[in-house]
């Protein structure tokens, strides 16, 4: 028979959600024992902090797009970098974001869904590489959300945001410091 760590650890490798539901019936059934609930529940948690890291990723993914595209339509309208009047540059992203802020957060949220997935292996492959991974399950779990974050989430987000103001600074011929 398998251990609760080994039932989670395969249950967020294969993303088989019949097992959680199962997971979730033996805990709510109290046939578990105390060990088995207390993995049910961080599995649960830690695949629902791997959700809101995926919303969290496509919407931070969506708001670059739109911060790039409002630094080109600056740069383009005013020949001048949006740094040398970032006042006048967020009234202008401001107004980008009534349009596609919050209206778009339904397809932000339908994005996150099958992305989810994708985003859970990337998770849990930071996670079977860690050392701790057998002595302290619960930190591990946590060590691989806040390393994806920061890889992912804030890594990813600023290097394709940086790499889209570039490539307007280049198309539109203003530079992106002056």
């Amino acid at each position: 028979p398998r251990s609760p760590l080994e039932k989670s650890m395969s249950l967020m490798r294969e993303a088989n959600v019949h097992e959680l539901v199962e997971l979730m019936n033996l805990y709510w059934t109290k046939s578990m024992n105390q060990e088995e609930r207390v993995e049910a529940f961080a599995t649960a948690v830690y695949l629902g902090a791997i959700l809101v890291l995926a919303f969290n990723f496509v919407s931070n993914m969506f708001e670059g797009v739109v911060f790039a595209g409002v630094w080109h339509r600056y740069a383009s309208h005013y020949a001048q970098s949006p740094l040398l009047d970032w006042a006048g540059f967020l009234r202008m992203k401001q107004t980008a974001d009534l349009v596609f802020g919050t209206p778009f957060l339904p397809a932000r949220a339908i994005i996150s869904i099958p992305f989810f997935f994708k985003y859970r292996k990337a998770v849990v492959r930071i996670a079977y590489k860690s050392p701790l991974r057998y002595r302290f399950p619960i930190i591990n779990r946590s060590m691989s959300l806040l390393l994806s974050w920061v890889g992912l989430n804030l890594g990813l987000v600023a290097a394709l945001t940086y790499g889209l103001v570039k490539a307007s600074s280049l198309r539109t011929g203003v530079s992106i410091f002056t």
